[in-house]
């Protein structure tokens, strides 16, 4: 989370929860909502972190994203989906983050 605040991101919610699931750190940055997905890794042998983003998480994210507009009162602000990538190593230290910004389109 420090990288999003070393990149200006004012941070609203983590974990944020409905009953249609979670999301893990609501913030914004300037005037848009971001809902960030972070994936964490200890190796690449299943592939990068953000790779795990997959179709189905991308629909999630973003009846997530809609559901908590609508709960938050913020239907109108612009908004877009990013996710966090982290390598850790074995002590769980980041030793990659690779941060996509408006990772799943169509929001």
């Amino acid at each position: 989370m420090s990288h999003l605040k070393d990149q200006g991101f004012r941070i609203l919610a983590r974990d944020w929860r409905s009953r249609i699931g979670q999301i893990d750190i609501v913030a914004e940055d300037g005037d848009t909502l971001v809902i960030v997905e972070v994936k964490a890794r200890r190796g690449v042998a299943f592939g990068l972190p953000e790779e795990a983003v997959d179709a189905r998480k991308r629909q999630k994210l973003r009846m997530l994203l809609e559901t908590y507009k609508s709960a938050t009162k913020r239907q109108k602000q612009p908004c877009r989906i990013d996710v966090l990538g982290l390598l850790l190593d074995q002590h769980l230290a980041v030793t990659r983050c690779e941060h996509i910004r408006d990772a799943v389109q169509d929001t």
